[in-house]
């Protein structure tokens, strides 16, 4: 007999974003053949979509002041001004999606009833499917639930006090009731187990992941060709990389080096020797980034070292499947930097440290000269399809519902 899975959550498509990518993968992925899969999201407007096998439901957002979404790439200053908005409304706000709570609690019961719901998965950030889910579980004890952690809340960094006593009375409650909850990585993993007094709750990883097919392509450029795909925003920016690469370039200009920024808005400084080596592409569409990362000869990754600890970074996992050597300045030891080890997949280095750029910088472009073959473990990358992370969530409903 099949099972009922309600999946809650904010982001979902068409709506574009790593938090959509990941919900949708579970909706998408989950076995026909084994779940009915209900989606309960945001209407937007103008923005519906129909799937089929999947029953996806959605409600609006009635309230004065309410969140605006990052729907599709903008320019710097929009998105800025954006951020700024969504964090005076979410400090005047109870709940900045208050009328979707409201309107979600008088529509999800008789949708449990009528479907005879038996799992339901919410998913943060923001806190309000989990806020929705609480009270349903309260409503109907029988229901499994697995509370979804994409971030961290309470011990997120740089929290204000009043936003971080609100995520702590959260995360209590949803210990209290939630029956499971799953994070992208096992150090986020870990930390919600060791807040968590209940010894019945059950924890487990389920990562993100690419969604498309592998594919070889032993291409080499005229120039050894480096892409970055995505925005620069805080820390994640590449001021030191510029600065190893002029490093490399002054010392032998005969370098045939390009690089090229897919999808970001230049808001720093390329250094003169660098000029006509480094451009600019505007946002491309998802398959068009995929199909430039493929066609590169190695991909950049940048994510500073700043005490964080469970960050793959979403990209991470296409650039795995784009087979393609990684650049990757990130926090050494941290699980990032792990994967590319395990999958043999590039050069690690803090973002910190140019003259280590500089070095891996080096041996990146002397192996490309060499045409030198790299020994993907293509094993690892496999598992990070996200039908195969799905797998591992079938398992667990399995392991819930068996109880």
């Amino acid at each position: 007999m099949k099972k009922n899975i309600l999946i809650i959550s904010i982001y979902y498509p068409p709506i574009q974003s790593i938090a959509s990518n990941r919900i949708h993968s579970f909706a998408k992925y989950l076995d026909k053949d084994k779940y009915n899969v209900y989606v309960h999201t945001l209407a937007v407007q103008n923005l519906q979509t129909d799937e089929e096998n999947i029953v996806v439901h959605r409600v609006q957002n009635s309230v004065l002041l309410k969140p605006l979404l990052f729907i599709k790439r903008t320019n710097k200053l929009l998105h800025y001004s954006k951020v700024i908005y969504n964090k005076f409304v979410n400090y005047f706000s109870k709940d900045e999606y208050s009328g979707w709570i409201r309107d979600s609690l008088a529509t999800l019961p008789a949708l449990i009833k009528e479907n005879n719901i038996d799992v339901m998965l919410s998913t943060y950030a923001p806190t309000a499917p989990h806020s929705v889910a609480l009270e349903l579980k309260k409503e109907f004890p029988h229901l499994k639930w697995i509370a979804d952690m994409r971030d961290e809340m309470s011990q997120g960094l740089g929290l204000p006090a009043k936003q971080k006593e609100k995520y702590k009375k959260l995360e209590n409650e949803i210990f209290e009731y939630a029956n499971a909850v799953t994070s992208v990585s096992k150090p986020l993993v870990d930390e919600f187990a060791s807040m968590c007094k209940k010894s019945d709750v059950l924890f487990r990883e389920i990562r993100n992941g690419y969604d498309f097919e592998l594919q070889e392509n032993e291409n080499y450029n005229a120039a050894f060709t480096i892409t970055y795909t995505g925005n620069f925003y805080g820390g994640i920016n590449p001021v030191n990389f510029l600065k190893a690469l002029n490093n490399l370039v002054e010392k032998d200009k005969s370098k045939k080096i390009a690089v090229r920024l897919v999808g970001v808005k230049t808001h720093f400084d390329i250094p003169e020797t660098l000029s006509g080596k480094v451009s600019v592409i505007t946002s491309v569409e998802h398959t068009k980034a995929i199909e430039i990362m493929r066609k590169s000869d190695a991909l950049l990754l940048i994510h500073p070292t700043n005490g964080r600890k469970g960050v793959y970074t979403g990209k991470l996992f296409e650039y795995l499947a784009a087979l393609k050597p990684i650049i990757a300045l990130v926090d050494e030891e941290d699980v990032a930097a792990e994967l590319i080890r395990e999958a043999n997949a590039g050069y690690i280095c803090d973002n910190a440290n140019i003259q280590k750029i500089e070095m891996i910088l080096e041996e990146a472009y002397t192996e490309w000269v060499q045409k030198c073959k790299r020994a993907f473990n293509k094993e690892v990358i496999l598992k990070h399809h996200r039908k195969e992370q799905v797998k591992r969530l079938e398992n667990f409903i399995e392991e819930l519902t068996s109880e």
